[in-house]
Parts: C-alpha cells; structure tokens; sequence
C-alpha cells in the first residue's frame, strides 16, 4: 500500500495548467468571500460550512475509521492542489450559484472563481484532479467543464494517467467486463452494449457483466429512441457504480452521463 501512494503522488501534477475558454469565465457572482481550507478536491470550507463544487467529481478522501471506504487514488493529491490554489489567492473567492443551491446532503454547492476570471471547478478538472460529473439541473457550465475534461484526457494528465499506469485500479476508467463487485463507487464504463429495454420502473441498459438503469424519475430527460440506438455500440458511461445480488449496476439522471449523447463531446 504504501508503494501505491507513493507512486499515485508521483503521478500528480505540480504546476497548475489553465487553458480556459470563454464558456468558463463568471456570468454572475452572487457573493465574494474567503474559503479557509479545502477538504477534498471538490469541497472546502466557507463561513463555517462546506461548500460542494458543483458539475464535478473529485477522489473522495475515504474514511480511515472505515476498511471499505479506503481513500481514492490521488484525493489527496486533488485536495493540496486546491489548497494551494486558494493559498496563492489568498484564499478569496466568487460564488455563483446554478438552479440548485444546496446538494442532496444538504451542502451548499456552486460553480467557483478567483478574482482574475479563473473557474476553480474547470482548473480542477483541466490538472486531472476531478472529472466532469452532470449534475441536473445545475448545468450552467457543463461546455466548460467537458472541454477541460477533454484536455486533460488528451494529455494524460492525473487522474487520465492512471489507465495507463496504474490499470490494476480499474479508476477512473475501465471496461465493463474487469469490473468486480470490488469496484464500487465513481467508475467510468466502457463496454459494447448488449441490450436496451423499458421496464415498468426503469430504462434499462445492459453490457456483457454491468446494467445500467435511469428509473422513471428521470425519463424526461431521455429520448429512449436514443437509447436504443445505442444497440452494439462501444460507449462510456459515468456514474457510481455499486454491487447488488452478485452483480455490477449504476444508476444515471441524465444523457450526458453517456459520452455517445453529451452534446459537448466533440
């Protein structure tokens, strides 16, 4: 293990990279204020609470009291560089919020900036230290953050490093054929998909080992007809991945969460 972490922290970049387009620069922030310290790459402390970076996903830090939750590959890593990020612009910030403000654990969540224009969520994912992750309906910056995405993935850069490096973790990326019961928690898919239904509850996808479901809840974000036609096609999908009756599924709210559907793929 500790062989693992110390070539999971050489893997890490150390000078920030910053393309960004225009598609990243602030529309309108609600307040300024200052953070006092990043917990994880995707959340830091504001006003005495946690604050979520909205429309990404972060290695979470794990929970040392716990040996199932053990802390993903290059979180901590993800967490200094936001730290020093904010240090370098001591540590003030602009807040802008998308149509949901609070997060499903009751955290505030937003898209945030330092004072020369630069989109904190899009630096994060442009280093490879977190991912693009849709999360309707706060879908204010979704180009940014899938075109930064695509740079980093390009590159090789952090997190995209690793499928080459390190392919054993099956993280971020992996086929669905090498995914275990094991392999909980945010996953990319790729496989060829073998079947694709309508059941009473749920939309359903299925590749050679993994199933991936849209329950109803979501299925006027979907065009099924889309869906179908993804029939024998190679695609990926991203989500968070969990084992139930001895097999692999994830659930998923949105088409952007298939590479074939994201509109902002190129």
């Amino acid at each position: 293990m500790k062989k693992l972490l110390i070539c999971l922290t050489l893997l890490s970049p150390l000078s920030a990279v910053s393309a960004q387009d225009d598609v990243c620069k602030p529309q309108n922030i609600d307040v300024w204020t200052h953070a006092r310290i990043a917990q994880a790459g995707n959340l830091m402390s504001v006003d005495g609470r946690q604050l979520r970076l909205t429309g990404i996903y972060a290695p979470e830090m794990g929970n040392p009291s716990k040996r199932n939750d053990p802390p993903r590959p290059l979180s901590r890593e993800s967490q200094t560089f936001l730290n020093r990020t904010l240090a370098s612009h001591k540590m003030r910030i602009g807040i802008q919020y998308d149509k949901n403000r609070v997060d499903a654990y009751g955290r505030p969540e937003a898209h945030v900036f330092l004072e020369d224009g630069t989109n904190i969520n899009a630096l994060m994912i442009e280093n490879g230290l977190a991912l693009a992750l849709t999360s309707p309906p706060n879908l204010g910056y979704q180009a940014c953050y899938v075109a930064a995405e695509q740079r980093a993935r390009n590159a090789n850069r952090g997190l995209w490093r690793l499928p080459l490096n390190s392919p054993e973790l099956k993280y971020p990326l992996v086929l669905s054929s090498d995914l275990s019961d094991l392999d909980t928690g945010f996953r990319i898919i790729h496989g060829t998909v073998r079947q694709v239904l309508r059941t009473k509850n749920n939309y359903v996808i299925n590749f050679d080992t993994t199933g991936i479901r849209v329950q109803r809840e979501h299925w006027s974000h979907f065009d099924f007809a889309q869906l179908e036609a993804l029939k024998g096609q190679e695609i990926e999908v991203r989500g968070f991945a969990f084992a139930f009756q001895g097999s692999m599924y994830m659930v998923i709210d949105h088409p952007s969460a298939i590479n074939k559907l994201n509109p902002y793929l190129k």
